[in-house]
């Protein structure tokens, strides 16, 4: 005669099934988010550095290219032509529906990277949306933001928005502050683990502001490390 469960025996375990899948389904679900961010970016990354190549055949080096101008004529001037795109918005435009968060949880309302009305934003056809940003008074580094989730959440700096510069110095798209393609204080001239985790404002840690995170997934080979402040 086979012994069959209990009503009772069968209860506990699906008990204690469901305390398993809600200690690990959290677990599991922030694991593929940042395996699709990183796939996402890595992405991004790419195809902006193609564009950057494409326009490079028609404006000469990037080495030559006037980074004084505005986000707006920049983007017209360098980028406009080669980026597969669906949508323009200024920024005077865009920060009206649009509000990005830095890292450590504060607004994004006093920083040079989210406030210049002369700024620039394209939709790409592959989802991201990229910002060209103004710097008044900066001469060899145009920084850009890439929001790999277009206006999904949760916009915020090392999340699903990074920041890179495209330099005059490099020649290249890398991430912001490496060399002199960032502000004086905001710069580090080696991919210094301890300095990007912990290095001041820009750092990317839950308390700073997050504008180092594309450094730190850069130099991790487009991973997060179990370190890396989710």
């Amino acid at each position: 005669m086979k012994k069959a469960f209990t009503l009772a025996e069968v209860l506990i375990t699906l008990g204690i099934i469901g305390i398993v899948a809600a200690m690990t389904l959290p677990i599991l679900i922030g694991k593929y988010q940042k395996m699709q961010t990183a796939t996402q970016l890595k992405k991004a990354y790419s195809e902006i550095s193609q564009m950057l190549k494409l326009s490079e055949v028609d404006n000469e080096s990037m080495g030559d290219w006037d980074y004084t101008l505005s986000g707006i004529d920049f983007y017209y001037k360098y980028l406009d032509s080669y980026l597969k795109k669906v949508r323009e918005i200024p920024n005077s435009e865009f920060k009206k529906y649009m509000v990005y968060k830095n890292l450590n949880g504060t607004k994004c309302t006093g920083e040079v990277w989210c406030t210049q009305s002369s700024s620039f934003y394209t939709y790409l056809s592959n989802g991201t949306v990229m910002g060209i940003m103004t710097h008044p008074g900066q001469s060899v580094y145009k920084a850009i933001t890439i929001d790999v989730n277009g206006d999904k959440q949760p916009n915020q700096l090392g999340k699903d928005v990074f920041v890179f510069s495209m330099s005059k110095t490099q020649k290249r798209l890398v991430p912001y502050g490496f060399g002199d393609a960032g502000v004086s204080g905001g710069k580090f001239e080696n991919y210094d683990r301890s300095k990007i985790l912990s290095g001041g404002s820009y750092a990317c840690n839950k308390n700073s502001l997050g504008i180092w995170c594309a450094a730190l997934i850069y130099m991790d080979n487009w991973e997060f490390k179990d370190d890396y402040p989710w």
